[in-house]
């Protein structure tokens, strides 16, 4: 048998992140091939991943970056609070977030389908889970397209635990860092507030349905000529709390200017006007 030295320990270490004394085995069993002894790890770590495939995800990462022009929120989950300062999880989400950008995905099933080093991204996700010893799930994806004449706004929770990405459109006007900064902020203030929907065209209708199920009940004793009316003050009501765009901005202190019209605002000054186009909020345990 050859000799196992200390040398091949140390690169198959490093080219499979696994433990010493699980490097040292599977070159004994590879009889000293390192090619050999590295798919015998890459098999452990298989077994590994299957084992461990149902185990709850209650902590991981939001994260978010830009780049050509693509801006992407990635929520990525593993099993414990100190896991996501690990160097390999680390590593995980930056080629994550690469196979993203290179591939140009928009969907979980398009991600982990994108090829890696290992294969694919659910490849590397698979070595991760068989180094760190618990489950890694990529669970969800926002990516959208930066239009030309627009920007888009990102916020990170400090805690990493939530973010959100948003993309406006500027007509008559270049962003500058103020408007920048007012993008930002509609980030930070879904972050804060939750939306469901940009404007009331995308709220789901099971949801409106339901909704206006229990202001009928509410409201049915009231006389039948201002029912409608107090019907609409209600779904009026709903809608500025859960559409983003009429929600009241978290940051004004008078607690009356809506997001949208911020954005107006924030439109005027560099003198165009701006829509707000599409919005994602991604959170740990959604």
């Amino acid at each position: 048998m050859a000799e196992i030295t200390a040398k091949m320990i140390k690169e198959l270490r490093e080219l499979t992140g696994m433990g010493m004394s699980d490097c040292k085995k599977a070159l004994v069993d590879a009889e000293g091939n390192v090619e050999e002894a590295e798919m015998i790890l890459r098999k452990k770590g298989l077994d590994k991943a299957a084992k461990k495939a149902d185990r709850a995800t209650g902590q991981g990462v939001v994260s978010v970056r830009e780049k050509d022009g693509v801006v992407v929120c990635l929520q990525i989950e593993c099993e414990q609070e100190p896991t996501t300062k690990n160097e390999r999880f680390l590593a995980l989400i930056d080629k994550v977030f690469d196979a993203a950008f290179a591939s140009k995905v928009a969907t979980i099933e398009e991600l982990v389908a994108a090829p890696t080093t290992e294969g694919t991204v659910a490849d590397s996700v698979t070595a991760v889970i068989g180094v760190i010893g618990e489950n890694v799930v990529i669970k969800n994806i926002a990516s959208f397209a930066i239009p030309e004449n627009g920007t888009y706004g990102a916020y990170s929770h400090f805690n990493g635990k939530s973010g959100a990405i948003c993309v406006v459109e500027i007509e008559g006007g270049a962003a500058d860092e103020e408007f920048k900064t007012a993008a930002n902020d509609v980030c930070m203030h879904a972050v804060a507030t939750r939306p469901v929907a940009l404007n009331r065209a995308g709220v789901p209708e099971d949801l409106v349905r339901k909704e206006k199920e229990v202001f009928l009940e509410e409201i049915k004793n009231k006389p039948e000529n201002i029912q409608e009316k107090i019907l609409e003050g209600k779904l009026a009501k709903f809608y500025g709390e859960k559409c983003l765009e009429e929600q009241i901005f978290v940051k004004d202190p008078e607690g009356k200017l809506t997001v949208g019209a911020m954005i107006d605002a924030a439109a005027k000054k560099i003198g165009g006007q701006a829509k707000i186009v599409d919005f994602a909020r991604l959170e740990l345990g959604n």
